[in-house]
């Protein structure tokens, strides 16, 4: 798994370490202190690497291109380039990361379009390795229609996490029976709406009892949640899963945030490691109350912008909840509710 990242000169961040050596990592901050492209650089690595290794020999280009095409399409650069990536008032970015006790680096210039010379020298397959990235907005309604912009007009809109997201939803579901952690966590998600869903054809569906209904008619929460149940049926999502959520929150009620937290803590125990963006006070409290519970560490890490840079500061729930901005928020809605109160 990802234990530590250093970052120069990518994108919003001029200089930044990150110790993920948590199987739950929570990432907060405002909108504009790169949550997200933090996420997706983790993620190039990670992916570009799992590519690499599932590649036939025979087939197997360098990793070095393997993880400039992942870059240039998750990131969706401009006509100039991977260049455009690099931060605007510094100079060459580069990218360290260790994962599964090996350390893999990248860096380039300004100048550099879609070839990376300075790079970790891979030779050997990286075993074990599987990673998932689930964006906010959900792919099921519109599965066939987004995958066409690549695979037939190969052009930029959705970027690369939503297909490589697509090509794992497209897989059937195993024959084989889950391990019986995970098939637990695949029953206690299908029970939150109580049904599943499920693909016949191209097509996904909504199943309860004998009524089925299309993704057009299922509210927004059922889909998020049936990408990780088909996910989890099909194999690839696993106990060698690195999973990155980008706002898991988003179109869902709090009883379903409630479901779905608990059931990504289970997914933590079984072996995945859960990478998270967020904004959500409720999903940061109830990982800190789950962390408590069980006694088991959940990293709480915040991006701060001051000025230009953006710091970042990180905490263990399992000790409570430290002070952060979605503390301060929640704390302002408070003061002010007791002000209206006294008519003040």
């Amino acid at each position: 798994m990802i234990s530590q990242v250093s970052i120069q000169n990518f994108g919003p961040f001029t200089h930044l370490n990150w110790d993920t050596q948590n199987h739950i990592n929570l990432l907060i901050g405002t909108n504009d202190t790169g949550k997200t492209y933090l996420l997706k650089a983790l993620y190039c690595i990670v992916k570009s690497l799992e590519e690499y290794t599932k590649r036939q020999q025979s087939d197997r280009e360098p990793w070095k291109e393997i993880l400039a095409d992942k870059l240039y399409w998750t990131f969706q650069v401009g006509p100039n380039g991977l260049g455009e990536i690099v931060n605007k008032s510094e100079g060459r970015l580069r990218v360290s990361a260790e994962l599964l006790e090996k350390s893999y680096y990248f860096a380039f210039g300004k100048d550099t379009t879609r070839r990376i010379l300075d790079c970790s020298d891979v030779k050997e397959p990286v075993t074990a390795l599987n990673t998932l990235f689930l964006p906010p907005k959900e792919v099921l309604t519109a599965l066939e229609a987004i995958a066409a912009t690549r695979e037939q007009l190969h052009i930029f809109g959705f970027d690369d996490t939503y297909q490589d997201l697509i090509t794992a939803l497209r897989l059937p579901p195993q024959k084989s029976n889950l391990p019986q952690r995970l098939n637990k966590v695949l029953q206690s998600l299908e029970k939150v709406f109580e049904g599943e869903v499920v693909k016949e054809g191209k097509e996904f569906l909504f199943r309860r009892g004998r009524e089925r209904y299309s993704m057009s008619q299922t509210a927004e929460g059922i889909k998020k949640i049936g990408i990780l149940t088909t996910l989890i049926k099909n194999g690839n999502l696993n106990k060698n899963t690195i999973l990155f959520i980008d706002e898991p929150e988003t179109n869902l009620h709090p009883l379903a945030v409630f479901e779905l937290v608990t059931m990504l803590f289970e997914l933590s125990s079984i072996g995945v490691q859960v990478i998270i963006a967020t904004h959500s006070y409720f999903v940061v409290k109830q990982f800190e109350m789950l962390s408590r519970k069980y006694n088991k560490p959940v990293q709480l890490s915040s991006l701060i912008r001051d000025g230009r840079a953006i710091s970042l500061k990180s905490a263990s729930l399992q000790w409570g909840m430290p002070d952060n901005l979605l503390v301060e928020a929640s704390i302002k809605q408070y003061e002010e509710e007791v002000l209206l109160d006294l008519g003040a």
